[in-house]
């Protein structure tokens, strides 16, 4: 036999052997033409080539932001503290074996029992979604805090009443208008505008989940060598870090889609958004901010914060932070590092003088991502523009306006008069070191 038909058969061999090793992990792909446009195929597909990653995303809270409401997920008390009052109307949970139930007063005015069908959330908070007979889900106007364990009113029991147009049971309030977008990966759902009713709303899955991040999978799970990577989009190897970084902008932020889905609805979530697209012109940011204009007050701002960083300036992004396919070290939100060492990691030359100097363990994190915001409880939401906010701004605008100093605990009973004059004093006289410290604490 001549070298080269044995070289050829031991290449067929070899070829036959790859070919099977593909097969055996289920992940033997054919060819597939790039100009054919993608569709949702759901996590379970993902799974099938990357169960690491898979499974260190289900670690992660993203899966969680949407469930069917089974008692394992379900963290609110349905069976004791179970009633919240809004003026003279009290407002009633109930559990029937593994169903859930909220008597409230819905449209027209009236007092109706509402199934719980879907879950929103459960470490922060968890919220409860009701389907109408028309298909169009709604977000029950209570919400149960778990820092706190116990009911708060959500979108209309205290402040709005029905057919005002924020009151959860009307129309302009439903999930499909206003939620899906950010808390489904793949939505689809069809809204007859004559009859008022909802058809086939489904998900690729119910929670933010990979295609929610790296966009619809169908061609890339039948893709093979360069194409891999052609059918499927990888946020931190997207040239430009402001478009990079819209992947996780789509929603963390908050505004209104500058595209209408009907006639009557700009939709709270980026309609038409894909990652590596642009949110600039399809997507008007109104944050709920601070009076001082610029620090947040409400959550899922994050990127609106960031974009005003050094952060945003230098190309940091949040997955230089962040991890995205797993839980965080010693902490719930999802850092590479607990605390402000993940700072020091980065900022290794911030000398210990001024204001620096006089805080011993030098807390990054305490004043340059003060608390600030709310999403179930006051302060549960750290500033991301790494904005110092002085006393100095709630001395001219009120004590609306927080600021890192009176956010410590430390000093969170302190005035901020007294506070913003220390302050002065480091500014002027240039204290440092420890003789400084002990001067510090006289004051």
């Amino acid at each position: 036999m001549s070298s080269k038909k044995v070289l050829s058969g031991a290449a067929a061999i070899i070829m036959v052997l790859l070919i099977s090793m593909l097969i055996i992990n289920g992940c033997a792909r054919k060819t597939v033409s790039t100009g054919k446009a993608a569709t949702y195929v759901g996590s379970a597909k993902c799974k099938e080539c990357h169960e690491k990653l898979y499974e260190g995303w289900r670690s992660t809270m993203h899966p969680y932001k949407f469930m069917d409401a089974l008692p394992e997920n379900v963290v609110a008390d349905f069976d004791k503290n179970n009633t919240f009052t809004a003026g003279d109307y009290t407002t009633k949970m109930s559990r029937k074996g593994d169903e859930f139930f909220i008597t409230t007063i819905g449209k027209d005015n009236k007092e109706d029992t509402y199934k719980v069908k879907y879950l929103i959330g459960s470490v922060w908070k968890q919220r409860f979604v009701t389907e109408f007979p028309n298909g169009g889900l709604h977000t029950l106007p209570v919400q149960w805090n778990a820092a706190t364990g116990g009911w708060v009113d959500y979108h209309g029991l205290k402040e709005h009443k029905p057919g005002d147009g924020k009151y959860w049971s009307d129309k302009t309030m439903t999930y499909q208008f206003n939620c899906t977008g950010c808390h489904n990966t793949g939505s689809e759902f069809t809204y007859d505008t004559a009859t008022d009713t909802f058809k086939d709303t489904k998900w690729a899955d119910k929670g933010v989940s990979c295609e929610a991040c790296h966009g619809p999978g169908s061609n890339h799970i039948k893709a093979e060598g360069e194409e891999l990577a052609r059918t499927i989009v990888n946020p931190a190897k997207i040239f430009d870090p402001r478009r990079a970084a819209m992947v996780c902008g789509q929603c963390h932020t908050r505004g209104k889609s500058t595209g209408k889905l009907f006639d009557f609805q700009n939709p709270e979530y980026p309609v038409g958004y894909k990652p590596g697209g642009l949110l600039t012109f399809i997507f008007e940011e109104k944050p709920g901010v601070n009076p001082d204009g610029g620090t947040s007050r409400q959550h899922h701002q994050q990127y609106i914060d960031w974009e005003k960083s050094t952060h945003a300036q230098t190309g940091v992004k949040c997955w230089d932070c962040h991890y995205t396919h797993r839980q965080g070290t010693s902490n719930r939100y999802q850092t590479k590092l607990p605390g402000s060492l993940l700072c020091k990691n980065c900022h290794i030359d911030v000398e210990k003088t001024g204001v620096h100097g006089i805080h011993s363990t030098n807390n990054c994190i305490g004043c340059h991502m003060a608390p600030a915001a709310k999403s179930a409880t006051p302060g549960d939401i750290h500033n991301h523009s790494f904005k110092v906010m002085s006393p100095h701004e709630t001395i001219k605008l009120g004590k609306d306006q927080p600021n890192s100093c009176n956010l410590c605990h430390y000093h969170k009973d302190d005035k901020p008069e007294d506070l913003a004059k220390i302050l002065d004093d480091i500014k002027s006289k240039g204290w440092s070191g420890k003789k400084d410290k002990k001067a510090y604490k006289t004051q």
